[in-house]
């Protein structure tokens, strides 16, 4: 293959790099100096030129009309659209230019030349990193057209569960990496963590492809995990049907893949009760040792655990006094924790909300969840009475906040969200408004919660008679 390069700059040195013993390489510069180096030290530079290449008399004593292809990559755009446009006129199919100012890429554009446009291609790099690390994008086809790559995290999984089957005019799937191996979309069963996914589509792709994964949110609680875990105590008055059927229902209404049962203590005919459940789930009982609690932390730990279920126990007066270990172990897990007390189906869900984080994460699971099982979210604010937060004024200026927040939310997730404005002790009130909902979820807030604590999540569970998820 022959072959004419014009300019002596890094790219060329990278090229020639990686240029094999077939080609014969012409390389003009115009600065003689810069030439020797190339020359010593690749061996397919069989002719070496310190002339100006936008002349079409050197090109012509270059042996331009007997090369294969040409090269035009100096530091400067008008030398290299000449050196592109005397190519094309003695009828070389394969003219490759840099281009450093995009206002010139037209100009190229016109005599079909394939350009690479570093300032553009450096620009879009470096804002798509400052939108998403995980991805990245090449241009193809002079800018009409991008391949995306990438990197599916453990929160994208669920989003991107089906992406093989989805039909957009804009892009298509064109292939996934897993484990250094290139998988196309007629072989693929499902996306999973850590694959490189690969898609192909129009220009503008990275917009086009986020608009079609806010159309399919990650639902809780595939965003923590494929997994369900439910712990079954040994409480010899515990409901194991109720505890199943709330269970069960939760897992089928959240699309969870699998449900992994661990028991406190044997128990007889569970399996046989699971079993009417096992075609529509898949359903696995784990052994174990220790508490009940020990093992679903642990469970939870060693797999991707969406969500842990166990059986509200009620505790006597001595323990309320004490750190409620419910809390205790909610802080332990990596997923929320949902606290059985059989009041499914989950027909009206129930936040209370403080405008703390903790709080924000359990609306918008509550929002996630309403939106799936088709039920209603109510948000509860207690305004603790004046002298608690100095004055009427700021109560009222606390409440006013805290409704723009629960609505801006709403707002976002396009769920309706009803209101609820209390005064008084947020255990009393929000433990009252409890009653006439099915479930109760609640943002955890981290901290100590020790001997004689007054921390209200602990006293909540305590008193709330309906089923709890709590959320970290």
């Amino acid at each position: 293959m022959k072959l004419i390069i014009c300019g002596t700059g890094r790219i060329t040195d990278e090229l020639l790099k990686r240029m094999g013993e077939s080609w014969e390489i012409t390389l003009i510069e115009k600065q003689e100096s810069r030439l020797s180096p190339f020359a010593q030290r690749f061996p397919n530079i069989v002719r070496v030129m310190a002339e100006d290449a936008s002349s079409p008399v050197v090109l012509e004593k270059a042996g331009l009309a007997d090369q294969d292809a040409v090269l035009a990559m100096t530091n400067d755009d008008d030398v290299n659209l000449a050196i592109a446009r005397f190519a094309r006129g003695a009828d070389i199919k394969t003219v490759v230019a840099v281009v450093r100012d995009p206002e010139k890429i037209p100009e190229f554009q016109e005599l079909n030349i394939w350009t690479i446009s570093i300032t553009t291609d450096a620009a879009r790099k470096v804002y798509q990193f400052l939108k998403d690390p995980r991805i990245r994008i090449i241009g193809l086809g002079e800018g009409e057209g991008e391949l995306l790559e990438m990197v599916v995290g453990r929160k994208d999984v669920s989003s991107l569960a089906n992406i093989p089957s989805w039909q957009d005019p804009e892009w298509q799937v064109a292939g996934i990496i897993r484990k250094n191996s290139l998988l196309f979309p007629d072989t693929l069963i499902s996306v999973k963590e850590g694959d490189r996914l690969l898609i192909l589509g129009k220009a503008e792709l990275y917009n086009t492809f986020s608009r079609r994964l806010a159309e399919n949110p990650l639902h809780f609680p595939r965003t923590y995990g494929q997994h369900m875990i439910l712990g079954v105590s040994d409480d010899a008055s515990l409901d194991i049907t109720e505890l199943l059927n709330e269970a069960f229902y939760l897992a089928q209404g959240t699309h969870i893949e699998k449900i992994k049962i661990t028991c406190e203590t044997p128990i007889p005919d569970i399996e046989e009760a699971v079993s009417r459940w096992s075609e529509s789930l898949e359903i696995e009982m784990v052994d174990g040792e220790g508490s009940l609690k020990k093992r679903t932390t642990k469970l939870a730990n060693e797999i991707e655990a969406g969500i842990v279920i166990i059986p509200h126990t009620q505790r006597s007066f001595p323990g309320t006094l004490m750190e409620n270990p419910l809390i205790k172990l909610a802080a332990s897990l990596p997923c929320p924790l949902l606290l059985s007390r059989f009041t499914d189906p989950y027909e009206r869900l129930l936040v209370p909300f403080n405008r703390s984080l903790a709080s924000q994460r359990a609306l918008e699971i509550a929002m996630d969840l309403a939106a799936q099982l088709t039920a209603e979210v109510s948000v509860i604010i207690v305004v603790e009475p004046a002298y608690l937060r100095g004055d009427a004024a700021a109560s009222g200026q606390w409440e006013q906040e805290t409704l723009k927040q629960v609505r801006e939310l709403s707002r976002v997730h396009k769920i309706e969200v009803q209101e609820i404005i209390c005064k008084g002790n947020p255990v009393k009130e929000i433990a009252a408004a409890a009653i006439d909902f099915q479930l109760l979820v609640m943002g955890r807030q981290n901290g100590d919660t020790g001997f004689f604590s007054t921390g209200v999540p602990g006293m909540v569970v305590d008193r709330t008679p309906c089923s709890i998820l709590l959320v970290s």
